[in-house]
């Protein structure tokens, strides 16, 4: 009786699998066939388009208005063209001419600078709305690929780190500093049967970006893709920087004495209270009834930590789709990411006017003045920051007195400058 009723059963999932199929069938038959190879609105690309009938007159007539279309230089933009042309360069068939090397970065860039929709570029460069994601998407992996080694490169000697830290001391009076490190949410459209994985405790669905940056406003390492409902405890402790300088895969320099001192002290990277307390990452004092030497110690790692802040707004401040949930996959999203971060870096390298000394904090002598994407983003138009883990546990002695030592440096003579002791400065943040 039972192999009879496991024989109908058998019967019914195979006459049903057969069905499925033929449904499937059928309904492949009856989509809709294409009306056209391309677009009618779209044919006159070649002599309406903004790239092959624009960008020659703009590039004589108004070159400042082209800069800022493409947020870079026209050298600049021809520089990577030639990069890419060998990664996304498609050959000319029989069919039609195919899209050039510098429409497709134009494109690219144009919504990276703006965030527009996919409908909005299409009626600007006359492109179908899935072209312009394809070319998107390629575009962005290739920038990342081909510019990162070049531009995005995290130090791999000793003396590379060494060089990073001087800078911190000139730059911002904090020695043996080796780079502020911070996370921030990236918004994202939630992807289909995500469940609540994106969802972050600012109550919107992001990827976290998580990046270490120098003293002059580059970064040196990112990490993107991290689901948006985890804390920083769980990201850092995933992330391949975390483990790198854990065991000193990436040749971090041995101690050495802070100026003026004799006892060796460790390189350190600064972050905020999000993240775990290490001999190799400072964070701040508790905030909860502090002394004042605790308070001048904020300050001055806070002071060191907000070039990474800065980094964060510049970016979003340029590169406008960060400012808005992206509506893409979030494999997608992450190269869109990747491929700004590196952009950053490329810019700030060449001899553009990418970023100018007022658009990011400035702090001499203590006199804090806050930077142009500041007032340009407003508070909603920041990056939120990733959330504070409730599980990172007591640190270890050893780290608790690495903070403690440097603490008692910038009380010294030597390490002290003479603006901390300001009162203003040492009840409010460091703005």
């Amino acid at each position: 009786m039972n192999r009879k009723k496991t024989i109908a059963i058998a019967c019914a999932a195979l006459c049903l699998v057969t069905t499925l199929k033929a449904w499937k069938e059928k309904r492949r038959q009856l989509r809709k066939v294409k009306k056209w190879w391309i677009r009618p609105g779209l044919r006159n690309r070649d002599r309406c388009g903004f790239y092959t009938t624009l960008r020659s007159k703009l590039e004589i007539q108004d070159p400042k208005w082209l800069k800022n279309f493409l947020r870079m230089k026209v050298e600049d933009f021809d520089y990577l063209v030639e990069r890419l042309t060998p990664y996304i360069c498609k050959k000319t068939t029989s069919f039609r001419k195919p899209i050039s090397v510098g429409e497709r970065l134009a494109v690219t860039l144009r919504y990276l600078a703006t965030g527009d929709s996919f409908s909005s570029l299409m009626t600007v460069f006359l492109l179908g709305k899935t072209t312009i994601c394809h070319i998107i998407h390629e575009t962005c992996a290739a920038l990342y690929a081909i510019l990162k080694d070049e531009f995005l490169k995290i130090p791999s000697t000793t003396e590379e780190w060494v060089t990073v830290a001087d800078r911190f001391e000139q730059r911002w009076n904090f020695p043996n500093c080796c780079g502020a490190l911070d996370g921030k949410h990236i918004a994202i459209q939630a992807p289909a049967h995500c469940g609540s994985e994106y969802f972050n405790y600012k109550k919107f669905n992001s990827i976290v970006l998580m990046a270490m940056v120098d003293a002059d406003y580059k970064f040196l390492f990112v990490e993107v893709g991290a689901y948006g409902r985890e804390s920083d405890g769980g990201v850092f402790a995933r992330c391949p920087l975390s483990a790198a300088l854990a065991d000193n895969s990436i040749n971090f320099p041995t101690p050495r004495p802070l100026p003026h001192e004799a006892d060796p002290m460790p390189f350190v990277i600064v972050a905020d209270d999000a993240f775990p307390l290490k001999t190799y990452l400072l964070k701040p004092f508790s905030y909860r009834e502090q002394v004042m030497s605790y308070k001048i110690f904020n300050y001055r790692l806070s002071r060191a930590r907000n070039v990474v802040e800065n980094v964060f707004g510049i970016c979003a401040s340029r590169f406008r789709i960060l400012r808005r949930p992206m509506d893409v996959k979030p494999d997608y999203a992450k190269a869109i990411v990747l491929a700004i971060c590196v952009l950053h870096n490329y810019l700030l390298t060449r001899k553009s006017v990418y970023m100018r000394r007022s658009d990011v904090d400035d702090d001499t002598n203590g006199v804090a003045v806050r930077g142009n994407w500041r007032t340009e983003l407003g508070e909603n138009g920041m990056l939120p920051s990733i959330s504070p883990s409730s599980i990172l546990g007591r640190p270890a002695d050893n780290a608790i007195n690495v903070r403690e030592n440097f603490m008692e440096y910038f009380l010294t003579p030597h390490g002290e400058v003479g603006w901390q002791y300001n009162r203003t400065i040492l009840h409010n943040s460091f703005l």
